[in-house]
């Protein structure tokens, strides 16, 4: 577990941990940029490790531990030793926590809305990252995995739509063969599911 000693996280009223003059729950926690990035760089770096966290959220090593002790308490990580260093892997909750706030970001017009092709392009490879990994689970477990994949990549599509660029076609064509690898994995073609 990451530890950071509470004098320096400090605790609030109800002995709840402050992170960086933050008090609350979770529900605060991430209305911060820095909590906000890191829950989402642990999500894409493989491996994620507290120094690899910190220089992709442009934050100090130990402001960055700080966070990730939080986010351990909160439950949405865990950390392992390997080696000298510690490696983080998010929660099925961190998942979910995490998917969320991709969403919202999306929605909010700082995802694929707002940006050129190329950011459209990775965002589909993030999915297609995503998807592999997911390879070789029982179908429950995929389904799990992989299902709300299918509606971000139906906002990819769309984004790619209204990019109406160069490239925007072969965006979409990509998407909708990846999509279509994850209905199969999740067996939804079997079940008659032929929508997107």
């Amino acid at each position: 577990m990451i530890s950071v000693p509470v004098e320096e996280r400090g605790e609030d009223g109800d002995g709840r941990p402050e992170v960086d003059g933050m008090r609350g729950g979770p529900e605060f926690f991430f209305l911060r940029e820095k909590p906000a990035m890191a829950l989402l760089a642990v999500r894409d770096l493989d491996p994620a490790y507290p120094s690899a966290v910190a220089k992709t959220i442009d934050s100090t090593v130990p402001h960055t531990l700080k966070i990730l002790a939080e986010m351990e308490e909160q439950g949405l990580i865990c950390s392992r030793p390997e080696g000298r260093i510690r490696r983080l892997d998010l929660t099925d909750h961190g998942r979910g926590a995490a998917g969320a706030l991709s969403d919202l970001i999306e929605y909010l017009g700082s995802g694929p809305k707002s940006g050129s092709i190329g950011d459209l392009w990775r965002r589909l490879a993030r999915l297609e990252r995503a998807v592999g990994e997911a390879e070789g689970l029982p179908r429950e477990a995929a389904e799990l995995r992989l299902g709300p994949l299918r509606r971000d990549l139906a906002l990819l599509m769309r984004a790619g739509e209204e990019a109406e660029v160069e490239g925007g076609e072969e965006l979409r064509s990509a998407a909708g063969a990846l999509d279509l690898a994850i209905r199969r994995a999740i067996g939804a073609e079997e079940k008659g599911d032929h929508e997107r």
